[in-house]
């Protein structure tokens, strides 16, 4: 098997058995040195293999709905591996194979997804601007586009915070 394989395994069953994250990370963790991986492709694989284990949902809604729920669940697990701001836009790069995916392309699931992983702190707005910014040069524009709300958002955050500092 390969790491992305065996990261999968040990995610699936953790999700469907409600296995506790510390566990999981462990077992993540010996995968990572067995494979001499870091910590941000343990991280890009265990939030795709987290989002695989959703069944496929009818409408949007739904689908966001299961995908804010299985995120704030297993936060502490992707928590864990995606620590540097280079981990987390790694992680929205791989993000976006699974977003363009035809079972899930219909439900336009970036920025419900980049939203919530922001929310529970698994992303900070430094990875989000940095993941668009290189989305965009790479030719994902139109998952930047999506993502436009949210962006913005974060871009008068960032400003807001550099007037505060100018102030100080």
């Amino acid at each position: 098997l390969t790491f992305e394989q065996e990261v999968e395994d040990i995610v699936k069953r953790g999700v469907e058995e409600d296995v506790k994250p510390d566990n999981i990370a462990m077992e993540v963790n010996g995968r990572k040195f067995a494979h001499d991986r870091t910590f941000g492709q343990c991280a890009q694989v265990i939030l795709i293999s987290m989002l695989r284990t959703m069944p496929v949902a009818a409408a949007r809604k739904e689908a966001f709905a299961c995908v804010q729920k299985l995120i704030k669940k297993w936060r502490a697990l992707l928590g864990k591996f995606a620590r540097s701001i280079e981990d987390q836009k790694g992680c929205l790069v791989a993000l976006e194979a699974f977003v363009l995916d035809e079972s899930w392309a219909k439900h336009k699931m970036m920025m419900p997804i980049a939203k919530t992983l922001y929310d529970q702190d698994i992303v900070e707005e430094e990875a989000v601007l940095g993941w668009a910014t290189e989305a965009e040069e790479r030719g994902q524009k139109a998952l930047v586009k999506e993502c436009k709300t949210l962006i913005d958002y974060l871009q008068q955050e960032s400003e807001d915070d550099d007037e505060d500092d100018d102030e100080e």
